[in-house]
């Protein structure tokens, strides 16, 4: 346990997170060179997420214990956990069985990266503008961006979203959301 609690923190989950850097680069080298290279993204996608949901695990494993009966707060990360591992399993499975199609060719890659500078953008403004008005410039303006247009359908599942996030994390799991800087700032 004390293993544990050393790869959850500090210097020691630098250590996790390089060994896991480096089984990732050496698995991704080897299906490259091996005969099902046309598989690659098949399997290295599911590894990848074998490995962050271990990462994820042993962080958990570090959650104190809760002292009362009742559910503590690793359940649901656990639930989470169990269900990323099965099914990148499953699909890891398939890939190598060859049950799957082969990857598709390359697209624009660039597209991935800008969507990535969204998704930071979108953390950063969280912390100025708030949960609600960042999630709705993200939501829309990346939907936007991904080229889809139906503004119905964008209005929809942006407000169906806010809605579903307010209900169940907010009033119901009592998460609080952040309000932002400039919220508070502005009405108190």
């Amino acid at each position: 346990m004390e293993l544990i609690r050393y790869l959850g923190k500090g210097t020691g989950f630098t250590l996790l997170l390089s060994a896991m850097i480096i089984i990732f680069g050496i698995a991704a080298y080897a299906v490259i060179r091996s005969s099902k290279k046309e598989y690659a993204g098949r399997i290295l996608f599911p590894l990848f997420f074998i490995e962050l949901a271990f990462v994820f695990l042993v962080i958990l494993l570090g959650f104190p214990a809760k002292k009362e009966a009742g559910v503590g707060p690793g359940v649901v990360p656990l639930l989470w956990i169990i269900g990323i591992f099965s099914f990148s399993i499953l699909l890891l499975i398939k890939a190598l069985l060859r049950f799957e199609e082969k990857d598709p060719k390359w697209g624009h890659i660039g597209v991935v990266f800008v969507y990535l500078g969204f998704t930071i953008l979108y953390l950063i403004l969280m912390q100025y503008i708030g949960y609600f008005i960042s999630t709705i410039l993200f939501l829309v303006g990346g939907m936007y961006y991904l080229a889809y247009r139906k503004w119905k359908v964008i209005i929809y599942l942006t407000a169906g979203w806010l809605l579903f996030s307010y209900f169940a994390f907010y009033k119901l799991l009592y998460v609080p959301l952040p309000t932002g800087k400039l919220i508070t700032l502005i009405f108190g």
